[in-house]
């Protein structure tokens, strides 16, 4: 079976873009009929801008404003930045009409924070990020370097945002932009996947209830899989080609909630 052309999904997704208002901060039909290579994603030679994925931009919102997310880290930016900041948005405009609003230890609520190996994506994201949307997001750039996780090999970025997110999308680096080798061993060899660790990394310190997307990487998914260490439900979305991860464990306390808790 032929998988639906951004065409046809954009028509299937229109509306839903259409009544979020979608349509106003991105244009769907830019470049809607371009097909990529089986390599172009990670050749770095890639000269024309990938078309915004209609769907995967819509789960995303979908995800963003049924969760009622607080604090977004992102790596990799693209139209999934501008699109998180506007489901952010939408969830302080209903966190701000309670009339209680409980006490929630976080000092960066409904404030995204994205990270990217690449200068040019991040101007370009900059440049296209609408103004109503400008004090919702944080861009940052860090390099990537190759490393090991228990011996396995995989990469990590050298500065991640110093927040505690409820929801993380992971759709970078590309590989690229991952410097360095061992053993000769380099992801700048088109055949190998990417394999960020960096929420390895992080684990030890979410909150319960933290949200995961990552976005294709599957062989990247399962290695996470794998390696985590705690509670998690962990869901393949095969026809979607994506894996999301929830943090089942006991809350910590009263300041540990969620933004699905009250609104």
């Amino acid at each position: 079976m032929n998988r639906p052309t951004r065409r046809e999904l954009y028509e299937q997704h229109r509306k839903y873009i259409e009544q979020e208002g979608l349509s106003a901060l991105i244009d769907f039909t830019e470049n809607i009929d371009f097909q990529e290579g089986v390599f172009d994603a990670v050749s770095g030679k890639l000269m024309t801008p990938f078309p915004p994925e209609p769907a995967d931009l819509v789960r995303l919102h979908k995800l963003i404003r049924q969760r009622k997310s607080f604090t977004i880290l992102e790596f990799g930016v693209g139209y999934s930045t501008i699109v998180m900041a506007d489901a952010l948005r939408k969830n302080q405009l209903e966190w701000e009409s309670l009339k209680e609003k409980p006490a929630v230890r976080n000092r960066f609520l409904f404030q995204l924070f994205s990270v990217d190996a690449d200068a040019k994506w991040l101007e370009s994201v900059r440049k296209r990020l609408p103004a109503v949307l400008t004090n919702h997001v944080h861009l940052s750039h860090s390099t990537v370097h190759i490393g090991t996780h228990n011996g396995q090999l995989c990469h990590f970025y050298d500065a991640i945002p110093d927040v505690i997110p409820d929801f993380i999308y992971s759709d970078g680096p590309a590989a690229k932009d991952v410097q360095g080798n061992i053993h000769g061993l380099s992801f700048q060899c088109d055949e190998r996947t990417v394999m960020p660790a960096d929420l390895l990394l992080m684990e030890s310190t979410f909150l319960p209830g933290t949200f995961i997307l990552i976005d294709g990487r599957t062989n990247n998914a399962r290695f996470i899989e794998r390696n985590f260490t705690r509670t998690w439900e962990v869901r393949w979305d095969r026809e979607g080609d994506a894996t999301t991860f929830e943090l089942k464990e006991e809350r910590l306390g009263k300041y540990n909630v969620l933004g699905s808790d009250f609104l």
